[in-house]
C-alpha cells in the first residue's frame, strides 16, 4: 500500500480515470453510472473505493482525478474521507482531487469544524478563501 502520485504512471491515450472513494457503495455506482451514461470525447473509466489506501498493483492505470464523496448525514462519512487523504500525494490537491457532498434534507445538528479549519491546516491552495466558520449558522440547521 503506497501514497497515491499523479504523475507516477503515464496516460493513457484519450483516457480519463477517475477514483470515486466514500463509504456509501449504492451512491458511488449510482454516481459512476450516470457519469458513464455522458457523452465524452474520451474513453472514461471509473473505479470505486471505499477508502484509501489502495492495495500496491502494478496493473493499476494511472488516477487522472480522486473524487471524495461525503454523505452529509453520516460521521464516519467524514471521518473516512479525512483518513484517506493522508494517503493521497499533495500534488494532487493542485486541481486533480474534489469533494463531493451529498445529503438530502436539512442536518440535526453541527459537528465538528467546517471545512475552512482543515483546509488551511493541508495547506490546499485555496484555503485562505474558506471560512473556518459554517456557512450555516447552527441555528438554521
Amino acid at each position: 500500500m503506497s501514497v497515491l502520485r499523479p504523475l507516477d504512471k503515464q496516460p493513457g491515450l484519450n483516457t480519463a480515470t477517475i477514483l470515486l472513494v466514500g463509504t456509501e457503495d449504492a451512491l458511488l455506482q449510482q454516481l459512476a453510472d450516470a457519469m458513464l451514461k455522458e457523452d465524452c470525447a474520451s474513453e472514461l473509466k471509473i473505479h470505486l473505493a471505499r477508502s484509501l489506501p489502495l492495495p500496491s498493483d502494478v496493473n493499476r492505470p494511472r488516477i487522472d482525478l480522486i473524487m471524495f464523496v461525503v454523505n452529509l448525514h453520516s460521521k464516519y462519512s467524514l471521518q473516512n474521507v479525512e483518513e484517506s487523504l493522508r494517503h493521497v500525494d499533495a500534488t494532487f490537491f493542485l486541481g486533480k482531487v474534489g469533494f463531493l457532498a451529498m445529503g438530502e434534507g436539512r442536518l440535526s445538528s453541527h459537528c465538528g469544524a467546517a471545512p475552512g479549519t482543515h483546509a488551511a491546516d493541508l495547506r490546499w491552495p485555496r484555503a485562505r478563501r474558506l471560512s473556518p466558520e459554517p456557512a450555516v449558522p447552527v441555528e438554521e440547521l
